[in-house]
């Protein structure tokens, strides 16, 4: 149950990826030329953190409802066990 929900929330990975890395001779160039290129633009850096900060939060969520499952399922076997106790 918890493989399932962890499956659900994960980010599913990029499905073209062998698109991507075609070209794998000067493929470290052609990325260092447009790392430098984005770096000198400045482009997207506060992207860069609200990324990191929904990365965060997506995090805090998911922990907080595992946390409420865990918490919901005790809760259940408690008072189950207490009405058997009065039968």
């Amino acid at each position: 149950m918890l493989n399932l929900l962890k499956s659900k929330l994960r980010k599913k990975p990029v499905k073209n990826a062998a698109l991507l890395n075609r070209g794998e001779e000067d493929f470290r160039v052609r990325n260092a030329q447009f790392v430098s290129f984005l770096s000198e633009s400045g482009f997207r850096r506060r992207a860069l953190d609200s990324h990191d900060k929904g990365k965060r939060i997506r995090r805090f969520v998911t922990f907080a409802f595992m946390w409420s499952l865990i918490i919901g399922f005790s809760w259940v076997v408690i008072e189950s066990a207490e009405a058997l106790e009065l039968f």
